[in-house]
């Protein structure tokens, strides 16, 4: 029975997920735990249904981009929108290209991305969810800028932000 105990012991070891955050682009899955087993846990765009006994692996369950399939996280074949690209420039007050400045992109959620500038001045958001609208902010330690709010239906160069003094 020892050898039997030793196996087990492994397989535990082995194959019993830790609870350590999982990141990549834009967003953060931490560990989230519903006592009592079942119900719905959410975060910005995600939902989690039944998180005690996994009630739902085997099957998939889908919301935004991603589902949940089988207890696994994974790229969602369910899309609401088309994703697009936006791009633009930010110059100095004087015109010229305005490199290394900060620009984000900020959807209604609240859920933002940032960029930084090219040399001259060029930035891109790349799979922007079309049909929001979208708030642009660009940082500078040199120029202030306005914000620009955008509604976004397809693929999108923005008009030039130009630098206050």
């Amino acid at each position: 029975m020892k050898p039997l105990s030793a196996i087990v012991t492994l397989f535990i070891l082995l194959f019993v997920p830790f609870a350590f955050a999982q990141s990549g682009g834009q967003f953060q899955i931490e560990k989230s735990v519903i006592a009592g087993g079942g119900g719905q846990t959410t975060g910005g765009q995600f939902v989690l249904d039944g998180t005690i006994g996994q009630h739902i692996a085997g099957t998939t369950s889908t919301g935004s981009t991603f589902e949940l399939g089988s207890g696994f996280w994974g790229g969602g074949t369910t899309t609401t929108s088309s994703n697009v690209t936006v791009s633009g420039r930010v110059l100095t007050s004087d015109g010229r290209g305005l490199r290394n400045a900060t620009v984000s992109i900020t959807d209604s959620n609240g859920v933002s991305r940032i960029a930084t500038t090219s040399s001259f001045g060029f930035f891109s958001f790349d799979n922007v969810s079309a049909g929001q609208s979208y708030t642009f902010r660009i940082f500078s330690r040199f120029f202030r800028f306005q914000p620009r709010t955008v509604q976004v239906n397809d693929n999108l160069t923005l008009a030039d932000f130009m630098g206050l003094e």
